[in-house]
Formats: structure tokens, sequence, C-alpha cells
């Protein structure tokens, strides 16, 4: 073996080993991140190592048979045409916003497979150009590829001025191969004339410097990839961690950790505006989460845009506040002035899926170092205003007081108390008869819950139910309340051969949920009572609220057999068209038209008019709060139902209940 052909024969294999391990070096990569462009690149390194074993393998035969050479050589073309589009390829998934389809990926190998295996059978006959074959396919792979690389060079070189070192030494070195091929051309184009060209045997170590450099400058490219890819995920988790999703805003970590470095900072006067979104519960239950919280990044924007220059970022706070911190305050005026601002801009329209929503906020403002001098009390004081103003109607700002903290203190072991109350069974049953209207006799009852408190003694509804629905817990109390009338209404005795009803109130948050009827079935299965014993009442405004969706849990409350009734009707929307759309069986008239029959001749008319409204659509009515002798003559006169009143007996516990029971048992048989 001479030096030239032993030298040929070491750069082949150097070449072929190299490119090898380029192939697995993209293929760890690719099974790591599985990103397109490393698969395409691992397989074009494949192709090259591919085409350098058949060209050695080839360059060895000595004097082959014609079908063995134009198998080597077919596959050697085969090979260098798919290397080629393979790089092409993966640089088109790195270039565009989207990789190479699977289908435009077998048709670019199927065209180049298909292309090299033409060119192999072209130039192995007829006779007259056998002599030139091998300087044929030469030429024209080298022609071929060496335009392809500079093609993919150039591409590669406008991504690489924007990239890092790895891809420009990848960009010059795929450039520079394609000149190398080039230059092959070129001495095989000048051997085949005749002309001898020195250096042409140390071709291959140009081969092999210029296949170094390119694995070389792919490789790094990749770990420079790497490394901003884990770069861009550490500031996205960053940005998580401290940036709330939906308005871009610091959220609670944030707002807390800058805060208090703030407050740290700085001996100037330092505000907390806490900007509370009234009507947040109705947002999310009514939109839905999507457009509940598009609504509330509209509120941070007109909160943002409230700010004035100086001012850092509004922060979320939670679901339904955002913070607004103000540095260097000089006068609690120019607070006023902002809040007052703030909530003109709040009270403007917002819109979600056509629909304009009116929505309202309460606004908290604590200042430090008066109030507080840390973060979390100087946020809590601003949270303890807030509330105040939500509780006095909202729409409104407060400023932070002492005596603000003695009452969020007392509401805090309120809280605490309640949740107990419901672990314990504080919470009992009292009944207020139902009279019918023509003789008085015994047709129900209405059960009304009592907190029996162990140290403030019995409780009132209006002591803790607003408290309960503040807290979530007015869903449990519901569910209690509902089963332990069930099981004491199954307890009852008829009179006069009818069975009594016992009717139940329904908080709106309870009847708004889907799964209600659900819930009464499966109490009124648990309990034994039979539906038609069950009357429900729902208040006006809750049932009007969604009238569609009202509708729906009515129809489905009626078809367990369930009586439903509108409590407080009046009070609410007033509207009369809508009771023909509610299937509802009895409406019950407030107690304020009780008193103002009879001193208010519209309202006497209003309510002369609803009962026969109601009576025409073969709806009951029952009239509450009859506390005297002339309001009884003046109902009974209009034909009402069902009678309710102080008038008739109070609220009573269950054991009294039962004794008036059997009281009015032995009056009406006397009487018969």
């Amino acid at each position: 073996m001479n030096e030239g052909h032993g030298l040929e024969l070491v750069m082949y294999l150097a070449q072929a080993g190299c490119a090898t391990a380029q192939a697995a070096i993209f293929a760890y990569y690719y099974r790591v991140s599985r990103l397109e462009h490393l698969r395409l690149w691992g397989l074009s390194f494949i192709a090259l190592a591919l085409y350098l074993v058949f060209a050695l393998v080839g360059t060895n035969l000595g004097e082959p048979q014609p079908a063995s050479a134009l198998l080597v050589s077919m596959a050697s073309l085969i090979a260098a045409y798919l290397q080629v589009a393979l790089l092409a390829l993966g640089t088109m998934a790195v270039l565009g916003r989207r990789p190479p389809t699977p289908k435009m990926v077998r048709s670019v190998l199927i065209a180049s497979a298909l292309f090299g295996a033409i060119t192999a059978l072209l130039f192995t006959a007829p006779a007259s150009i056998a002599t030139h074959r091998v300087v044929l396919h030469s030429a024209l792979r080298y022609a071929v590829t060496g335009a392809g690389y500079l093609i993919v060079a150039i591409l590669l070189w406008r991504r690489a001025r924007r990239s890092g070192l790895g891809a420009r030494v990848a960009a010059f070195a795929i450039g520079a191969y394609g000149v190398q091929l080039l230059h092959v051309l070129a001495i095989l184009i000048a051997q085949s004339n005749g002309l001898e060209v020195s250096w042409a045997r140390y071709v291959g170590v140009f081969d092999l410097i210029a296949q170094l450099f390119i694995g070389y400058g792919l490789v790094v490219w990749l770990l420079e990839d790497e490394r901003l890819r884990y770069e861009r995920a550490d500031t996205a988790l960053r940005r998580l961690r401290d940036f709330d999703p939906v308005t871009g805003f610091p959220n609670r970590r944030r707002l807390m950790s800058d805060l208090e470095s703030d407050l740290r900072a700085t001996n100037q006067h330092t505000a907390v505006l806490l900007v509370r979104v009234d009507q947040a519960d109705m947002l999310s239950s009514s939109l839905g989460m999507v457009a509940s919280e598009a609504v509330i990044a509209e509120v941070a924007a007109r909160v943002q845009d409230c700010a004035l220059p100086g001012w850092p970022r509004p922060a979320r706070l939670s679901e339904s506040r955002l913070v607004q911190v103000v540095p260097h305050v000089h006068a609690t005026g120019d607070l006023a002035a902002c809040a007052d601002n703030l909530l003109a801009m709040l009270r403007a329209p917002f819109y979600s899926g056509g629909r304009e929503l009116a929505l309202s906020a309460s606004i908290g403002i604590a200042l430090s170092p008066d109030d507080a001098i840390q973060a979390a009390p100087l946020i809590g004081a601003a949270e303890a205003a807030a509330q105040q103003a939500h509780d006095e109607g909202g729409n409104r700002f407060r400023f932070y007081s002492t005596e603000m903290n003695s009452l969020v203190l007392t509401r805090l072991s309120l809280q605490a108390e309640l949740r107990r109350a419901l672990l314990r069974g504080e919470f009992e049953l009292h009944y207020q008869p139902l009279l019918a209207s023509s003789s008085h006799a015994l047709a129900g009852a209405e059960a009304l819950v009592r907190w029996r408190h162990p140290k403030r003694g019995l409780l009132a509804p209006d002591m803790f139910i607003e408290e309960m629905e503040r807290l979530g817990m007015i869903e449990d109390l519901d569910r209690h309340v509902l089963e332990r009338a069930c099981r004491e209404a199954q307890q009852w005795r008829a009179h006069d051969g009818k069975p009594l009803t016992v009717a139940v109130n329904i908080s709106t948050r309870s009847f708004q949920r889907e799964h209600f009827p659900e819930l009464v079935r499966a109490v009124l299965a648990s309990t034994g009572l039979a539906p038609q014993r069950l009357e429900l009442e729902v208040v006006e405004s809750s049932a009007l609220e969604d009238i569609d969706r009202a509708t729906e849990c009515l129809t489905r409350l009626r078809a367990l057999g369930v009586r439903v009734s509108l409590d407080d009707f009046g009070t609410g929307y007033s509207s009369l068209s809508h009771l023909r759309l509610l299937p509802v069986d009895c409406l019950k008239i407030d107690r304020s038209f009780a008193d103002e029959v009879l001193v208010d001749q519209r309202a006497a008319a209003i309510v002369a008019a609803i009962i026969i409204l109601a009576h025409s659509l073969d709806i009951e009515i029952t009239v509450e709060g009859i506390e005297n002798d002339a309001q009884l003559a003046w109902f009974e006169r209009h034909e009402a139902d069902r009678l309710q009143g102080y008038h008739f007996a109070r609220p009573m516990e269950a054991d009294l209940w039962r004794a008036l029971q059997d009281e009015r048992e032995t009056l009406i048989a006397v009487e018969a």
C-alpha cells in the first residue's frame, strides 16, 4: 500500500468515526429534548458515515464486477444526497417557526434517494462513456452537495448573527465544507484533463478538518441552545412565582417582599390602597372562570391607569383584591382623591361576551408608620378598612382606624365559633305555624334556624347568617337545616286528614348550585319524608337573577314532587311578568306589605292585584307578618290562602310545636 493510498484510507476511517460520534451526540440530546432538528442532524451524520464507508469500499474493490460496482456506487450516492437533504431539513427546522412535517421529510428523502439511484444508473451506460463514469459520478455529487452546503451555510449565517459562537462556527464550517467540495470538483476536472495537482492527496485531511469544525460548531450551538432554554425556563418560573398570570402584576408573594423592603428603606409615609371588587362571587358563578378572570384583568388595568408617575405597579393580592402602594404620601387628601378617582373609573361599564356589567369596589386605605410598620400588618389594616367599606354597602373607601381592628378580632372570633357550632350541632330549628286562611287550621310550619350559643344564649339568624355566607359555610348550614327539618317533620301527625308541610328557607348560593335538586332528592330519601310535605322557600331576587337557570332548577324540584314558594315577593325585582315563566306553587307576600295595606291605598291595590294574578295562574298566596285582627280581616277578605305571623304564634322550639299540634287537634275535634 503506497503512502497516498494509506493516508486516504486513514482519512475515510477518521471521517466515518467522527460522523458516527456526532450522530450519537445528537441522538442523545434528541431523546432528552425531542427537538426535531436534532433528529434530522443526527440522521444527516449517519448518512455521512454510510457514504464514507461505501466510498471506502468502492476505492478498495480492486477490479469489481459491474453489478458490485453499481451497488456500491448507488449506495454511496444515495447516502451522499440523503446527508445533504437531512442537513437542509434540520436547518429548516431551526430557522422556521414550525418543523418540517413528516410528509415533507418523507418526500424530500425519497426524492434524494431516487436522484442518487438514477444518477448511478445513468452513468454506468452506455459503454461509450463508461471510462468517464467515476468522473461524472463524482463531479455531479460534488457540484450538488457543494451547492447544498453553501445554501445551508448562507441560511445559517443569517441566524448565526443573532446567536452565539456555536452557530457562527457551524455556519462558517458548513460554508467552508461546501467550498472544499467545489474545490475537489475543480481538482477532479483538472485531473480528468491530464493535469497534476500536487495537493490532491491531502483532500481527505481538508474534509476531515471541515467536518470536525461542523460537528464542533453544531454541538456548541446545541449546548448554547440548551443553556438558553434553561435560562428561559428559569425566567418563566421566576415570573410564575412572582407575578399573577392573569393581570401580569406582582402577586401576593412579590408584593409582600417589595413592600417590606420599601418600608425598611424609607422613613416617609407609605400608603396601601386595597381595592376589593364587590361582585367577585357573582362574576365567577355567573360568567365562569375564564370570563371572570378577563373582567378582573380589566379592573386591574383601570387601577393601573389611576397610578401616578413614580408609583410601583399594582399587585394582585387575591382573586378579588388588588393593592396599589403609594410611596411618599404628603397628605391624606391626596389618597382620598385617588380613591375617589378609582371608584369613578370602576363604576364605568364593563363588557363580557357582549353583555354590559356594572361593578363597584370597596377600597381600604392604611398608612405607614401610623397604622403599621411592617408589610403584613399594613395589608391587614387596609383589608379591615376595605371590609368596613364593603359592609357599609360598597362603592366607597374607608381609612383604617383602631376601632376596625377590634371589629376584625370580633369577626375572627365569631368565625371560629361558627365553625365549631356547625360541628357540635349547636344550630336548632324553631317552627312558626302556617294556617289555612279559611279555617285557621294548621297547614304546616316554617322551619327557622337559631343558634344556641353556649355563652350568649339563643341567637337569631341576623346575628350569624351573613358571616356564614362570607365564610362559604352557608351551604353546609342549608343542608343541616334541610335534613333536620325533614327528619322532624316525618314525625308530625296529620291534621284533619291532611299531612302538615314543612317550609325551609334556601340561601341564594345553595339554590344556584347545579346539584341542589340532587341534594334535595338525597335528603328526602334518607329521612323518608314524602316530597309533597316539603316546601322550599326561594328568595325572589335569587330566582330572577338568572331566570333560565332558576327555571331549570325549579322544574327539577317540582318533578321530585316538592313544593316551591317564592319568598319575600314584592321586595326584589317585582316584575309580575316573570310569574308566567317561573314554575312555582306559592308566592309569599313580604311582611312589609302586611303593614302597608291598611295605610297605603297604592300598596293595598298592588297586593290585591298580586293575589288575583297569582290565583289566575293557579299559584297560592301565603302572607307573613300578620300581627292584628285588621290585617287578618283584610287578607281573609282578599282570599289569601295561608297566613303566618305573631297574631297566631311566634316561632317556637320543636317540643312546643309538637304540643301545639296536639292542642289544635283537640280544639278542632271539639268544634266538630
